[in-house]
């Protein structure tokens, strides 16, 4: 078992905060580092996520230029989520991306992701990180 804490709050100027987080417990976890040039270029990875069985229990990626005028600022990438052969629908993420719950996970393609497939949508080389959590019955 391994321990994972997510803290983050949402704040509206002259509104209300909302301090959001939670703690979970999953079986395992993987993270992976992956480098991707501009668009038109090797601008395409596969990211091999967790095994068949389990549920997928959190999803976490950030995506930053490396290159350029903007360099270390967030990225705007593609993500398809999939599960062996089934891919589901196309995600645009600018930047970064948090999904802690298991039920939104497996909406995102039949049974949850177990891979993904990342694509740089902008001028500059990108790094993307992911961080994904599996619990075990």
């Amino acid at each position: 078992m391994v321990d994972v804490s997510v803290t983050a709050s949402v704040k509206v100027q002259g509104g209300p905060t909302m301090p959001l987080g939670a703690s979970l417990a999953p079986d395992s976890y993987t993270f992976a580092s992956s480098s991707l040039e501009a668009a038109g270029g090797a601008d395409e990875v596969e990211v091999p996520l967790l095994p068949d069985g389990g549920t997928v229990a959190l999803l976490a990626l950030r995506a930053t230029t490396t290159g350029g005028s903007g360099q270390g600022s967030a990225a705007t990438v593609t993500v398809t989520p999939s599960h062996g052969t089934t891919s589901g629908d196309p995600i645009v993420v600018d930047g970064t991306l948090l999904v802690a719950n298991p039920h939104v996970l497996a909406a995102l393609v039949t049974d949850g992701p177990r891979g993904l497939t990342v694509k740089n949508d902008g001028p500059d080389p990108v790094a993307v990180d992911v961080l994904v959590c599996l619990d075990t019955p």
